[in-house]
């Protein structure tokens, strides 16, 4: 399944310089070796990384000069590694994104995170898109995963096949059936060797990266009917008279300082993007659209022990059938999981309806 022909035009997303050879550096030897096109976008040049540039650096004051000759080391190291996979540089393509912003990029549509991606996918034209798993616990890479996700909703022409890596798995259960990629010991030293050459990355954490050189790699496919219904949260969505009914299975513990983020596309073109800050008990939930900056109707939040029911009224937006929404609890930094896609279903109150002719 995993495999391609000449006519195959490939793109690989990446958040960070280094997730092209922890995650695809498998996959991306052979891409090489059958001289398939392929390019390599990366969304940031990984410039946020405070601890390791100390510790490289020597240094501990760090502000915009140091971080962007870090960022710039970065884009190097990155450089290096296509190489030893077999690609050159002309593959590579920066969009210099804020690392570790790339979920409020997401929130502001399509002038933030949106747009930029969709422009990519309409130059490269790819018949083939890997990209970060959304239920990643990274951030930036579930965010990212989003924003293509929406892009490849509303791209034109033949269908785009898709597939997720994953590089930092999450707390919550994997509840999808993935596809392994098994590597020759050839292909896992090479790529163990690109790995290598994000040395700044290594340094901190060299058993940690190297680990990712191994006989397979994992990949999940990316449905648009499905992937929402097997995401790690075990969430439901459904829509019903201009309301939002979102399920996620959680414990008591994860409610303190939570939300729920939400992002779909309502008729082409109308973006919107909601934040709901979620209180501790039972109750209503201020909804903020953050893209307009501005208050809607409140939802009602529902809280038992084992799961968390919102409803949120939808009923100013036209119609929908595809939305992704993500838990958020308090963390350090790595999220529980990351987003959920929902392919919307309709909702069990229809289902109560008496059909003609029945008893009521």
């Amino acid at each position: 399944m995993l495999s391609f022909s000449n006519s195959d035009k490939v793109l690989v997303v990446a958040p960070h310089p280094d997730d092209e050879s922890l995650g695809v550096g498998g996959l991306l030897q052979r891409i090489f070796a059958q001289k398939v096109p392929v390019r390599i976008l990366f969304a940031t040049n990984g410039d946020n990384n405070p601890w390791a540039q100390r510790y490289w650096e020597r240094t501990w004051v760090i502000g915009d000069i140091e971080r962007t000759r870090w960022g710039q080391r970065r884009r190097e190291e990155a450089l290096r590694a296509i190489g030893v996979l077999g690609g050159t540089s002309e593959s590579a393509k920066f969009l210099n994104l804020p690392d570790l912003g790339t979920t409020d990029l997401l929130m502001k549509g399509a002038a933030g995170l949106s747009g930029r991606v969709a422009a990519e996918i309409r130059e490269w034209q790819p018949t083939v898109v890997l990209i970060p798993a959304m239920f990643d616990a990274h951030p930036d890479h579930s965010a990212l995963s989003v924003a293509v996700s929406m892009a490849l909703d509303s791209a034109e022409g033949a269908a785009i096949r898709a597939w997720e890596y994953l590089v930092h798995k999450p707390k919550a259960p994997i509840l999808q059936t993935p596809v392994r990629l098994l590597l020759s010991a050839e292909e896992v030293e090479r790529k163990r060797q690109a790995i290598l050459c994000h040395e700044t990355q290594v340094a901190l954490s060299r058993r940690r990266f190297t680990s990712f050189a191994k006989v397979e790699e994992v990949y999940f496919p990316h449905d648009r009917q499905t992937a929402g219904d097997f995401g790690p949260l075990e969430a439901e969505g459904r829509l019903y008279e201009g309301v939002l009914r979102l399920q996620f299975k959680l414990s008591r513990g994860e409610r303190l300082r939570s939300k729920i983020l939400l992002a779909f596309r309502s008729g082409e073109t109308n973006e919107n993007r909601w934040l709901l800050p979620l209180p501790v008990r039972s109750g209503e939930a201020q909804v903020w659209d953050t893209i307009r900056s501005q208050r809607l109707p409140n939802a009602i939040v529902r809280w038992t022990p084992r799961k968390l029911l919102v409803e949120i009224p939808v009923s100013g937006t036209s119609e929908f059938d595809l939305a992704y929404a993500k838990f958020s609890g308090w963390t350090l930094f790595f999220d529980r999981s990351g987003w959920v896609q929902f392919t919307l279903l309709p909702s069990l109150e229809k289902n109560l309806v008496p059909k003609k002719g029945a008893e009521a």
